[in-house]
C-alpha cells in the first residue's frame, strides 16, 4: 500500500480538478463583461443597449455559467485555506459549511437578479 498524499479530506485531486475548471472558465468568461463594462464607461453602450443585450439567451447562460466559475473558483480555494490554516478539526467541517452556504446564497441570488433583469 502506497501513501499518495491525498491529505486528510483524501478528496485533494477532484479540489484540485475542480480549481483549475473553474480558473479556465474564468480565463474564458471575465473578459466579456469587462469588455461590457468598458463599452457602457466609455458610452458605446447606455443602460438600453445593455439590457437589450442581456434580453437574449446566449448573454444569460454565458452570465451563468460565469458566475458558477465565480462560486465554485472561490468556494474551492476558500475551502483549501481552512482546511491548511485552520488546525482544530472540529471547526473546519462547520466553517465549511458556512462557507458552502453563503456561496450558495450569492449565487442564487445574482443568477436571479440576472435572470429577471433579462428576462
Amino acid at each position: 500500500m502506497t501513501n499518495k498524499d491525498t491529505g486528510s479530506a483524501h478528496n485533494g485531486l477532484a479540489d484540485w480538478y475542480w480549481q483549475r475548471l473553474s480558473a479556465v472558465m474564468l480565463l474564458v468568461l471575465l473578459p466579456l463583461p469587462f469588455a461590457l463594462l468598458c463599452a457602457v464607461y466609455t458610452g458605446v453602450l447606455d443602460q438600453f443597449e445593455l439590457l437589450e443585450i442581456f434580453s437574449h439567451f446566449v448573454p444569460l447562460l454565458l452570465h451563468t455559467l460565469l458566475v458558477f466559475a465565480i462560486i465554485v473558483h472561490a468556494y474551492f480555494g476558500l475551502k483549501l485555506i481552512i482546511e491548511d490554516y485552520v488546525h482544530v478539526a472540529l471547526m473546519r467541517v462547520p466553517l465549511t459549511g458556512v462557507i458552502l452556504l453563503i456561496m450558495g446564497a450569492i449565487g442564487i441570488w445574482w443568477l436571479a437578479l440576472i435572470w429577471a433583469w433579462g428576462g
